[in-house]
């Protein structure tokens, strides 16, 4: 039986570009498709333009349709997709982006190709806004067929980290229960990090396959850098730290943890935050940079943001 694919798409102000999107959809060669749209009470005329759309559709894809009570935001829409799916993959895609015609071929072609392993990534071009094609990551040029290989991909940063443009496996979600983490900035980031720490294969399909429009700023995925996604970003730290007994490779992952405490000190001091903020966040940050072996650790950020690290430290 040929493998169905169910492509998770939760709507939120754009109504802009909810017909481009969905219409890159209802254009895909690959014949099995189920598309799980939810919307999350989004305050413009997105869902009315995406039922309008529907109405006059006479393709192949199975389109369903949900709709939240009130605002849940970005990672309980896709986690709704996923328990009202039922495909073999799933595969999520932003309402303001879009899929080549060839998109979810591509992918499962190289799924077979490869003895269907838990994740197929395809490769992710960024649009601007005279519509040319530009790169958005320079992680997106190999195959880890290993979990060991996977886990010192994600902390090296080797394959990217964002939920959309990748085949799934519903074991993530059925057996290990990997969901997205709901309230949080980087959710794309801790969910891709929990992954990491037992799947056993991520193989490259090495085709484009996603357009990620950069010039589109008011979706359900892009915000400012504020206090909360401050916050966020330590809480994530938080979390990946009680991970350090249960990963391949701990003193990666101690690294890790220890580097990115250091680039966000730089980041807040590059980004004008005043002494008081920074203290305050220095107190949840120096927690993490003090637990068990941490600090004999050998971090290899550049130097001078090590310096301004302890500048707040020590002041």
């Amino acid at each position: 039986m040929e493998i169905k694919v169910s492509i998770v798409i939760p709507v939120y102000k754009v109504e802009k570009y909810i017909e481009r999107c969905l219409q890159s959809v209802f254009n895909q060669t690959y014949p099995n498709i189920e598309c799980v749209i939810v919307n999350d009470c989004t305050p413009d005329e997105s869902f009315v333009k995406a039922t309008k759309l529907i109405e006059t559709y006479e393709g192949n894809v199975d389109i369903k349709l949900l709709e939240h009570r009130q605002n849940a935001g970005l990672s309980l829409a896709r986690n709704t997709g996923v328990n009202n799916s039922s495909g073999d993959y799933i595969y999520f895609l932003d309402s303001d982006d879009r899929i080549t015609e060839d998109c979810i071929a591509k992918l499962v072609e190289t799924a077979k190709e490869n003895n269907l392993p838990e994740i197929v990534m395809g490769v992710t071009k960024g649009v601007d806004n005279l519509g040319n094609q530009v790169s958005v990551s320079a992680a997106q040029t190999k195959s880890f067929m290993t979990n060991a290989e996977v886990f010192q991909g994600y902390i090296n940063n080797e394959w990217y980290v964002i939920g959309c443009n990748k085949l799934i496996k519903r074991t993530i979600f059925d057996v290990h229960h990997t969901y997205f983490i709901p309230g949080i900035y980087h959710e794309d980031v801790m969910w891709s990090f929990e992954i990491s720490t037992y799947v056993s294969s991520l193989v490259l399909c090495p085709h484009i396959t996603y357009l990620y429009y950069i010039g589109d700023t008011n979706s359900i995925s892009r915000s400012t850098w504020g206090a909360k996604r401050v916050s966020d970003s330590i809480t994530i730290l938080d979390k990946k730290a009680a991970y350090l007994d249960k990963v391949s490779n701990k003193y990666l992952l101690m690294r890790h943890i220890k580097n990115e405490c250091y680039n966000m000190v730089y980041s807040l001091f590059r980004n004008h935050y005043s002494y008081r903020d920074i203290k305050q966040y220095m107190k949840r940050i120096n927690v993490l940079m003090n637990m068990s072996g941490i600090p004999t650790i050998k971090s290899d950020v550049p130097f001078y943001r090590r310096v301004i690290y302890n500048l707040y430290k020590f002041l």
